[in-house]
């Protein structure tokens, strides 16, 4: 590891698990004793090769049992181009995602589905259709920031699907997003109360105070609405720690393995604060 890496992963550690499995499932078992559930995810995406496609599932395989095997109160969160979505015929994405639902299930836990770039928004859809017409135990991403998702939405509650309601962080062509801070969080906050008006179980994902004040507000008037708070790791803990002792079911999201460096620079990027912090290792 260079010098730069070295040096940023002494900050990387407060939002990326570990470099490989043990350490991840250590830091799941932390955040158990602080009373927060987690959903872990193996660091990759883009993959173009079938054989890494093949080894990235077949790390999920061992991720999950190692949950389920340890007791951890956790569940795993895939992105569909780690499983050769884009190289592989879609069927065999399929597959792969419902093997996983099935052994989870079985557990009692959820396969998530991360969202990735609007190149394969409508592809990551349909293959989680596909999945939740017989695995009911998997969830999708959904990001606020891209104007397609409220139609996106309605389509997913039709079908009762499970959906974590997401920001989003990729870049974008501007005629598909949303281009400002306050629009982006007024279609969260609309999205969001549509997701509490069905109440058929979803993510409220953000470490923006604001939707995080209205959906504890909405949890008061409609206490039938199944929902949980996810954050990312190492973000916002004080306020994890106080939601769960409210009552509220809080999820860290733990990414881990040695593709850090590139999830990190994004971090750091987003917020400033992620910024001081790297200095300060520095």
């Amino acid at each position: 590891m260079g010098l730069v890496q070295s040096l940023t992963y002494r900050a990387a550690k407060r939002w990326i698990a570990g470099k490989d499995m043990d350490a991840a499932l250590e830091r799941a078992k932390e955040a158990n004793e602080k009373g927060l559930g987690t959903i872990l995810n193996y660091l990759g995406e883009d993959v173009s090769d079938p054989a890494v496609a093949e080894s990235q599932f077949e790390e999920y395989v061992r991720l999950q049992r190692a949950l389920i095997g340890k007791g951890v109160d956790g569940c795993v969160s895939v992105k569909l181009t780690q499983f050769g979505l884009g190289v592989v015929e879609d069927a065999h994405v399929v597959d792969k995602v419902a093997l996983l639902a099935e052994e989870a299930g079985r557990a009692g836990r959820m396969v998530w589905i991360d969202m990735e770039g609007s190149a394969v928004t409508t592809r990551t859809l349909a293959v989680y259709g596909r999945v939740f017409e017989s695995r009911k135990n998997v969830g999708v991403a959904l990001q606020a920031y891209l104007r397609r998702s409220e139609d996106d939405l309605r389509a997913l509650l039709a079908m009762g699907a499970k959906v974590r309601l997401v920001k989003g962080a990729y870049r974008e062509p501007p005629d598909l997003v949303f281009r400002s801070r306050d629009e982006v969080t007024k279609n969260y906050l609309k999205l969001m109360r549509m997701l509490f008006e069905a109440g058929s179980g979803f993510a409220v994902a953000t470490h923006d105070s604001r939707p995080i004040r209205e959906a504890v507000s909405l949890s008061r008037s409609i206490p039938g609405a199944r929902f949980e708070f996810e954050m990312l790791r190492g973000i916002r803990d004080d306020l994890k720690l106080k939601l769960a002792e409210e009552g509220h079911r809080v999820v860290d999201y733990m990414p881990y393995g040695e593709e850090w460096y590139p999830y990190s620079v994004r971090r750091i990027k987003e917020h400033p604060s992620n910024i001081l912090l790297l200095l300060r290792s520095l």
